[in-house]
C-alpha cells in the first residue's frame, strides 16, 4: 500500500496528549506527518499503514474512520481507534 493515499473514509490525527517526542516522524514511511506544533498527518502523503499509532509512546496518534454504521444518518463522522488511542476519545466523540 506504500505510496497510496489513505481511503478517504479513513484519516489519522494527532490528539493533544502528543508530547512531541518525534517517533512517528522517525517511524512514517511516507514522511507524512509535519513537525510542527501541533504535529500534523499530511492526508495526501499518509498510506494509512498505522505505524504511527503504534510507535506513539504517548497514545496520541488517533485513526479516524468516517464510514457510516448501520442505521446512522447520512454524514455522520464514527471515530474508531486504531492501537491504544482510544483512552483518549473524548465522551462526546462516540455520539
Amino acid at each position: 500500500m506504500t505510496g497510496q493515499p489513505a481511503s478517504a473514509a479513513s484519516r489519522y490525527v494527532v490528539l493533544d496528549t502528543c508530547t512531541a517526542c518525534g517517533a512517528c516522524l522517525l517511524t512514517c514511511p511516507e514522511h507524512a506527518i509535519v513537525a510542527s506544533v501541533p504535529l500534523v498527518v499530511r492526508e495526501d502523503r499518509c498510506t494509512g499503514c498505522g505505524e504511527c499509532v503504534e510507535i506513539c509512546p504517548a497514545d496520541a496518534v488517533l485513526e479516524v474512520r468516517t464510514a457510516r454504521p448501520p442505521g446512522a444518518a447520512p454524514g455522520a463522522a464514527t471515530p474508531r481507534t486504531a492501537g491504544r488511542a482510544s483512552a483518549h476519545l473524548p465522551p462526546e466523540a462516540g455520539r
